[in-house]
């Protein structure tokens, strides 16, 4: 994960200009993000399962993926919505030899029988957030952000085994946070793109295309 976030920050400060006399925000503009994040936890455990259980597992994950959208207040102050969504996957395949016996018993037939077990855990949450933008220029933008709201997380298990029951669990606190700062940089008046890092909903690092209206 350092490998990904130290290039990334020194991208941003490469691009951070050293005056902000222009400015690319204004009250009552409205900001989009589309972003996909990296460091998906629930796959990380599952990756680090599949290691040292010695099975033939496979794993599958998605995002975190979302869209932010951002109305300000202010040339320094937004109040925005964050939506996203993650899945991982895990499932393997067993393989389970049974025999029969005759009265002696001694073996007289072997059945062998493959059953599929499967763990797919998902989430879906909405926030509200506050944004904080201490740097601004025509072209860049960066700001500190913090986020709370709902966000469930649903984890369901289920198997081919003859009489297994499948089984679903929901959050039991089912919260969605963040704390973070982002930036974005606008290629064009209305065009961008952006960058988040911090901790919660959308991975320790996201990135992805802006648009301003």
């Amino acid at each position: 994960m350092k490998k990904i976030i130290l290039p990334l920050v020194w991208f941003a400060i490469f691009l951070a200009p050293s005056k902000s006399n222009a400015q690319s925000l204004e009250a009552g503009k409205i900001i989009v993000d589309g972003y996909y994040g990296f460091g998906n936890l629930y796959n990380a455990v599952f990756e680090s399962l599949a290691s040292s259980s010695g099975l033939n597992i496979t794993n599958r994950f998605v995002g975190p993926i979302g869209v932010r959208g951002e109305y300000l207040i202010s040339e320094k102050v937004g109040f925005g919505l964050d939506l996203g969504y993650s899945s991982a996957s895990m499932n393997y395949n067993e393989t389970i030899t049974s025999y029969n016996y005759d009265n002696n018993g001694v073996p007289t037939m072997a059945t062998t029988d493959t059953y599929n077990y499967s763990v797919k855990s998902s989430k879906i949450g909405a926030m509200v957030t506050f944004n904080y933008h201490f740097v601004e220029s025509d072209k860049f933008d960066a700001y500190f952000v913090t986020g709370l709201g709902y966000g469930n997380r649903t984890t369901t298990y289920a198997s081919t085994y003859a009489g297994y029951v499948p089984l679903s669990t929901s959050s039991l606190f089912p919260i969605a946070a963040r704390i973070g700062f982002g930036m974005r940089y606008f290629f064009t008046q209305n065009i961008g793109a952006n960058l988040g890092l911090g901790l919660g909903q959308g991975g320790l690092v996201n990135i992805g295309i802006t648009a301003k209206f």
